[in-house]
């Protein structure tokens, strides 16, 4: 009898045991971010958010700000990292279409990939955090539809390889539905690289090609709007042209409050950055996921998202949504 008990507590033990060596304390936590970025602003704000969050979380943390790939790959930061002994890969691609070498290598390494911003396609990740670029693009395409119901559009689309482009594309189009038969279209084309310096280019040549008209500009970024109020500033165009743009930059927000940009889309970065941190913290310590969507990525299934939307801002609205909420201070705007 007394035999039995001894192995029944031995089996306990060793049980209770190995379910210890499974458990992860939050100490032991250690999250890689690697962003494959270009020159936007938002970048270098989103790393500093997630490190803060990770931060608070009482986590470890290494980001990489890749905004050159000829300098080093992205391949080789996202490989050191979890060379490193990372639990979770918080990943912005640079090229959605060529990650299957870093998601290989990931997956050798039995860590989990949090997709990042921009959406990967085809194949399978743990988790995609970033906005619903579908409606963001339906909200920005119905906002230029209300403003100008006819007349001559200039359609601007971001980087091919980018599929929040894609997508922002689709749900712009979706918005200029109802004006669709009002309008003619001058120039409806990608941006390369989302280059400003490109975007600026082929705004000039389809304006002066068309006598110098233009009455409404959807630019997918706030960098791209800059160029496009460059462009038209350079052929001495003096009539409104209404002009869209993404991002809240600064640049772009004075650029309202001058009359040379109409509006932005507002999304809250630092709402973004800590949901994907808090995200890569559950995976890491084996919780649940807080999710509110299946993001169709054209894998089977589709990927398990947690989606956020943005918000127009106008010369009507900037003290409301920026000010107030502390995202820029009344100087910075209005100087």
């Amino acid at each position: 009898m007394i035999k039995r008990i001894l192995c029944c507590l031995l089996v306990f033990l060793l049980a209770f045991g190995a379910m210890a060596g499974c458990s992860k304390s939050k100490d032991d936590v250690k999250i890689g971010v690697s962003f494959g970025v270009g020159p936007a602003a938002r970048w270098p704000l989103e790393q500093g958010y997630m490190e803060e969050r990770a931060k608070e979380l009482g986590v470890q943390i290494e980001t990489r700000l890749n905004t050159d790939e000829n300098v080093k790959s992205q391949f080789d930061d996202c490989k050191e990292l979890i060379d490193s002994g990372i639990d979770v890969l918080v990943l912005i691609p640079r090229d959605i279409n060529n990650v299957a070498d870093i998601l290989a290598y990931a997956k050798e390494k039995k860590v989990k990939v949090v997709d990042y911003a921009r959406a990967i396609l085809g194949q399978k990740v743990d988790l995609f955090v970033g906005y619903d670029s579908t409606k963001i693009g339906q909200s920005i395409g119905q906002y230029l539809a209300e403003m100008v119901y006819e007349g001559d559009y200039i359609i601007l689309q971001g980087d091919p390889n980018d599929n929040n482009a894609t997508l922002l594309y689709e749900g712009a189009m979706r918005g200029l539905d109802s004006v669709k038969d009002n309008i003619n279209i001058i120039l409806d084309g990608v941006v390369e690289g989302w280059s400003a310096d490109v975007a600026k280019e082929m705004v000039k040549e389809a304006v002066s090609k068309n006598g110098n008209k233009v009455d409404a500009i959807l630019a997918p970024n706030d960098k791209l709007a800059g160029a496009c109020a460059e462009a038209l500033s350079e052929l001495g165009v003096t009539d409104h042209v209404v002009i869209t743009g993404m991002d809240a930059e600064l640049d772009a927000i004075k650029r309202i409050v001058a009359g040379t940009q109409d509006m932005t889309m507002y999304m809250d970065l630092e709402e973004l950055s800590r949901t994907a941190i808090d995200q890569a913290y559950n995976m890491a310590m084996g919780e649940d996921m807080q999710t509110n969507e299946d993001f169709n990525n054209g894998t089977e299934g589709g990927i398990p998202a947690s989606l956020i939307n943005g918000q127009i801002v106008t010369k009507e609205n900037i003290d409301k949504i920026l000010i107030d909420s502390g995202y820029f201070t009344k100087e910075e705007v209005y100087g």
